[in-house]
């Protein structure tokens, strides 16, 4: 038993550093609080700001047991989201005005009305309203049912936790 187990202990390191070099151990939970987006090598333009009007257009259940939800949000120009996670994914679609999703890990994304941008699982971004004009979105999300579609983890903003909660638009 002891020959076999240092090619499997082998192996198992090998396919932990694997994970770790691409990233796939490295996903967000909704209990990892970010104090301030530099922690993770952000600069966030913007104003930290609750968005103009939400409002779900589209809120029913695919019959396996998640909820799909649709939600037309309206942001004022030069405001941000705070720092956030979606733990299923979603998708933005811009339909007036202009947004850049800030992702950790990754490059700005700028999107205009008529374009959209993923927004994966587990990685912490903000959208920012980077235009001059009130910025209104389509986003979708899939979630197990009473799911939230968005979890807060920059500290100073867990006080817009419940913005989307339908019970309270």
């Amino acid at each position: 038993m002891t020959r076999n187990a240092s090619p499997l202990l082998a192996l198992s390191t090998l396919i932990l550093a694997t994970c770790l070099a691409h990233g796939t151990a490295h996903a967000r939970g909704p209990a990892d609080l970010i104090n301030d987006p530099s922690e993770i090598g952000m600069t966030l333009p913007g104003t930290m700001a609750k968005s103009i009007k939400e409002e779900r257009i589209l809120d029913t259940t695919d019959g396996e047991g998640n909820q799909v939800i649709v939600a037309r949000t309206t942001r004022a120009p030069g405001t941000r989201t705070p720092l956030h996670l979606h733990e299923y994914g979603g998708t933005t679609c811009v339909l007036e005005g202009e947004m850049t999703l800030y992702l950790e890990g990754a490059t700005p994304q700028k999107a205009v009305a008529g374009q959209c941008y993923y927004m994966p699982a587990g990685k912490a971004m903000a959208g920012i309203n980077t235009g001059n004009v009130n910025a209104v979105m389509l986003d979708t999300f899939k979630v197990p049912a009473g799911r939230p579609v968005w979890t807060v983890v920059e500290s100073s903003g867990r006080v817009l936790q419940d913005q989307f909660d339908v019970h309270k638009h």
